[in-house]
């Protein structure tokens, strides 16, 4: 990320998923900010203003998504690329004081999902180039235009996906065997479910 507290460097830190803020006037009004939609994301009062210069990047070398099938049930799959490497998601970043206390938290910039995995999911993270990652992370301002000429859409044929457990769907289990391949079987109700994700 760009630093904490306006300080002009890169700095490694730890960010809470999903933005605090205020909406429409009422204080911290909880809605979703995990995401940020490319579409909109230069002109949103939300996220436009972070985009000259609280820009961040998240490493990963996966993600999840839930397959909802013919039936309507649901099956989770992992993501990744086909030659194991890590990424690195787009990401805004803004503090805001929550309960008191000073929190940095941060959000995923999403697009179209690509040909491949527009069969699980119409969107999926923004996914930065190597060198478009270190652009991504100047610590100079950029204009939105700038910043948004940087999140290519990710080449489908680097990408693939197969089926994980129902376990991954409980957000009590923490463990490597979530992403260990599973038969796709029946999706057994979840709090997903439940939640209308």
């Amino acid at each position: 990320m760009l630093g904490l507290r306006n300080v002009p460097v890169r700095e490694l830190s730890e960010l809470r998923w999903g933005l605090v803020t205020n909406v429409a006037g009422e204080p911290r009004r909880r809605i979703s900010t995990i995401n940020a939609r490319i579409e909109t994301v230069a002109t949103s009062p939300l996220y436009g203003p972070l985009l000259p210069d609280r820009r961040c990047v998240l490493f990963a070398d996966g993600y999840y998504e839930w397959q909802v099938r013919s039936d309507g049930s649901k099956q989770p799959m992992w993501i990744e690329r086909r030659d194991g490497s890590t990424f690195a998601f787009a990401g805004l970043w803004d503090d805001a004081f929550e309960n008191g206390e000073l929190v940095a938290a941060c959000t995923i910039v999403t697009q179209p999902a690509n040909p491949v995995l527009a069969a699980l999911h119409e969107r999926m993270p923004a996914v930065l180039a190597t060198a478009a990652a270190g652009e991504w992370l100047t610590p100079e301002r950029l204009e939105p235009a700038d910043a948004l000429r940087l999140l290519a859409p990710a080449d489908g044929r680097e990408w693939t996906y197969r089926p994980v457990s129902n376990a991954v769907g409980n957000v009590r289990n923490d463990s490597p065997d979530l992403i260990a391949p599973a038969e796709a079987a029946p999706v057994a109700p979840s709090l997903f479910d439940a939640l209308g994700s």
